[in-house]
């Protein structure tokens, strides 16, 4: 599997580190990178002028693991994830797209939609993503995902913001919760969408 980090993060962000450890611990080998824009000190282009990198990338994964062959769980965090989408629907071939606040649209800006490329993506799709994230009115995601050709999960999480973090005052239990530590807890979530995977 490769998670890309999103526009702004980091591969060694907590998030990131944390749903990559969950994984590993469900018996998946994860690569976390950074697109070379960031591993150039670049500001984030416009996300399909990232699909050549995030190709790049993971090739070399590919090759450093010698698994050219074997099927690749592909996705990210917010940015990183709508990179691997696009990748998928120009003819990468995936076994999966893990989604991690998904970026469905700027904030303020529900009509300014990325979903036009939605149609081509042939693989199935697991959005990870919380009820309070500016990024994604979860009504316009539930209203657009039959765009998608394959079957598509999304797991809400109650109280999280585009991280995933849940505060107190958000939280439905009162407890608040780091973006690692929800990551963290949805160990049965991941098990279930990979074992569901064809």
């Amino acid at each position: 599997m490769l998670l890309a980090p999103g526009a702004g993060g980091d591969l060694d962000g907590d998030g990131l580190t944390a749903l990559a450890s969950t994984l590993a611990a469900r018996g998946c080998t994860v690569v976390r990178a950074n697109l070379p824009y960031r591993q150039a000190g670049r500001r984030a282009p416009h996300a399909d002028r990232s699909v050549p990198g995030y190709l790049a990338v993971l090739a070399a994964a590919q090759d450093a693991l010698g698994q050219r062959d074997a099927p690749w769980i592909v996705g990210g965090k917010s940015y990183g994830g709508r990179v691997a989408t696009l990748a998928v629907a120009q003819g990468l071939s995936a076994a999966g797209v893990l989604l991690y606040g998904y970026p469905l649209h700027p904030p303020g800006s529900p009509d300014k939609l990325r979903v036009d490329h939605w149609p081509h993506l042939f693989a199935p799709a697991l959005f990870l993503q919380g009820d309070r994230d500016p990024f994604c009115d979860l009504q316009l995601l539930d209203e657009h995902r039959h765009k998608l050709p394959r079957r598509a999960t999304v797991h809400v999480v109650e109280g999280g913001d585009h991280s995933l973090r849940v505060t107190r005052a958000a939280s439905p239990t009162g407890a608040a919760s780091s973006e690692a530590a929800t990551l963290n807890g949805l160990g049965d979530v991941l098990k279930d969408w990979l074992r569901r995977l064809d």
